[in-house]
């Protein structure tokens, strides 16, 4: 059985290209163009159109800013603008201080009735009920 021969490589590789160069060399090149040449070649400014006028016209029904110190007006008239501050109660407070209290008391009286080593799981339990009671409340109260 005779060796197979393997045929030889393809040799990959980039033409050669010719470049046109867009550029003048240094002395061949005009002055750079600046902003003051380029408003020389545009020309003076012509406005196609009336010009607008910013102020409102008197006795303009649709003048907003008009319309908007009526309003205030109105409003200091009627008293609107002063500002009282109620002090709010919170009823999760209210919720979180009943659970904590009475969550604890149920487990502290639960490892007092059994006694012995409960004692330390009463307190472990009154830890990480606390804790997770405040860390449950905390998530509730901040979305609010």
């Amino acid at each position: 059985m005779p060796d197979e021969t393997e045929p030889p490589r393809k040799q990959y590789a980039f033409k050669e290209r010719e470049f046109q160069r867009d550029e003048r060399p240094a002395s061949e090149s005009r002055p750079p163009v600046t902003v003051q040449g380029l408003t020389q070649l545009a020309g003076p400014v012509t406005r196609s159109g009336p010009v607008p006028t910013t102020s409102p016209k008197a006795g303009d029904p649709n003048d907003v800013f008009a319309t908007l110190q009526k309003n205030r007006a109105a409003e200091m008239n009627s008293g609107g603008d002063e500002i009282e501050i109620k002090k709010i109660s919170s009823r999760r407070k209210k919720d979180y201080w009943l659970m904590l209290v009475g969550g604890n008391v149920v487990i502290v009286g639960g490892s007092f009735f059994v006694g012995g080593i409960a004692l330390v799981f009463g307190l472990a339990g009154v830890i990480i009920y606390s804790l997770g009671l405040t860390w449950v409340m905390w998530q509730v109260m901040s979305k609010y």
